[in-house]
């Protein structure tokens, strides 16, 4: 449901943060208030949440648009740059960009507290897990090293055993993006970093 005036506190939370994690938070959630569905947080900006650092990237979320949505987010103070994408720039000159690739997630979902009356829907890092072990097929380092970066900090907490039967699911659907050598790529870098962190 559709509550500007709760968007408008959102934004404002967003502008008082000095953490750019907490800053990409309150957009998402400025632009979940602004529109008639539920947005869920995916992405970078989700790995940020989950790995507690922070690295640029968009803010994307997944939730159908139509014309009334769009117009209520440029009504709020973004720019529709093209499509379904996004800009807004804060106060202090911060250029935050905001896509909404897909309509539905691929994958579960979680529910995290912003504050007492705030909560923003975010995709489950296993889910998440799964897929940058997608996007980390594309056989770029940048992409690769960003997956393995997050399965070392939520190595600990990760139910592994449902990442790596979702994988396997998926692996037997696409052969071809080969999803079971990557991600055991990615675990045996992940391991041999935290062994290594753990000897030191």
């Amino acid at each position: 449901m559709r509550q500007i005036n709760r968007a408008r506190s959102a934004l404002e939370a967003a502008q008082s943060v000095d953490n750019p994690v907490l800053r990409s938070l309150w957009l998402a959630k400025a632009a979940d208030y602004g529109i008639k569905g539920r947005a869920v947080l995916v992405g970078g900006t989700a790995v940020n949440l989950h790995t507690g650092s922070y690295r640029p990237t968009d803010i994307d979320m997944c939730a159908p648009l139509d014309s009334s949505d769009r117009e209520a987010l440029v009504e709020l103070g973004f720019t529709n740059s093209q499509g379904d994408h996004f800009e807004y720039q804060f106060e202090d000159g911060e250029l935050w960009l905001l896509v909404f690739p897909d309509s539905q997630v691929d994958g579960d979902i979680e529910i995290i507290d912003l504050s007492s009356e705030d909560q923003l829907a975010v995709i489950r890092k296993e889910s998440l897990i799964v897929d940058r072990i997608i996007q980390a097929t594309d056989g770029t380092k940048v992409t690769f090293q960003e997956t393995v970066r997050l399965c070392v900090v939520v190595y600990e907490s990760t139910n592994w055993s449902w990442v790596e039967s979702e994988i396997g699911k998926r692996d037997s659907l696409e052969p071809g993006l080969r999803l079971a050598t990557t991600f055991g790529r990615v675990i045996e870098e992940a391991r041999t970093y935290l062994e290594q962190l753990r000897g030191g």
